[in-house]
């Protein structure tokens, strides 16, 4: 039974991706282009529904864009986080060891830093761009992913599938990749939707503070440029505030929709 926050979610996310799919055929024009009077309200002007900014820029041109920015730093940041937090949580749970050790040292030493300074530290290091803020927030991202990996391999891998696939002589790199990281899916899923959804809120707050990419218009720049006029314009923030929580909202929804799908015990209940 496909349950409520699933179908709740899945249409968010869809209409966020036909947003930004679509934000170049239904505003053509550059987002950061001076198009208006500065700070019209939603509504003021029919050809501005959602108002202008403090520079005359359209807001509904930003959101358009700015859901393509985010959705393209989100989806790639966290592909990067969950392949090389497969890789390393499927190695160290699978040998054990010595081996085990050695990852979890590793992945633990990433997790002692504070994620959001660490963020800030390798963006100062190598100044900020969309190249640099996907690879930062990547970063971050894995050692979470691998601790979660390592617990499904360890348990999977004791198995009576996988015993078997070792008595027959398959070879270690074939189990891993045909008899377990397939049962493990369901979990990687899951947290690949939370941790979209953690990477556009990062990049948000990133662009908030000024560390954002200075040629691109993000939901994050938009509220950083908009707090001065926050009395007297405060539609300016709160509609890009609203995109962002729409959004985390959505991809949390997905994945306790496709949690409740994908886990055995929940189709029973």
């Amino acid at each position: 039974m496909i349950r409520l926050p699933l179908v709740i979610g899945g249409l968010i996310v869809l209409a966020l991706v036909a947003m930004a799919a679509s934000a170049g055929w239904i505003f053509p024009d550059d987002p950061m282009t001076m198009v208006a009077e500065p700070l019209l309200w939603p509504g003021q002007d029919p050809a501005f529904p959602l108002g202008t900014d403090s520079l005359g820029r359209d807001i509904a041109a930003g959101i358009f864009h700015g859901a393509r920015a985010s959705l393209a730093i989100g989806f790639i940041s966290s592909s990067a986080a969950l392949a090389l937090g497969t890789l390393v949580g499927a190695v160290a749970g699978y040998r054990g060891g010595r081996v085990d050790d050695g990852l979890m040292r590793i992945s633990e030493l990433f997790q002692a830093i504070p994620q959001f300074m660490l963020i800030i530290v390798l963006l100062v290091i190598f100044r900020p761009s969309v190249a640099t803020i996907i690879l930062a927030i990547s970063i971050v991202g894995w050692p979470a992913i691998a601790r979660l990996v390592r617990a499904e391999f360890i348990v999977l891998r004791e198995r009576e599938f996988v015993q078997s696939c070792r008595v027959i002589g398959m070879s270690g790199p074939a189990i891993m990749l045909t008899q377990i990281l397939p049962n493990a899916l369901p979990v990687l899923i899951v947290s690949g939707t939370i941790q979209v959804a953690t990477a556009i809120l990062m990049e948000a707050a990133l662009s908030f503070l000024g560390l954002g990419d200075p040629n691109l218009l993000t939901w994050g720049g938009m509220i950083g440029m908009g707090r001065d006029q926050l009395r007297e314009a405060w539609f300016v923030v709160a509609v890009p505030g609203l995109a962002l929580l729409i959004t985390a909202l959505g991809l949390n929804l997905l994945g306790d929709g496709l949690n409740d799908l994908l886990d055995p015990r929940g189709r029973r209940a």
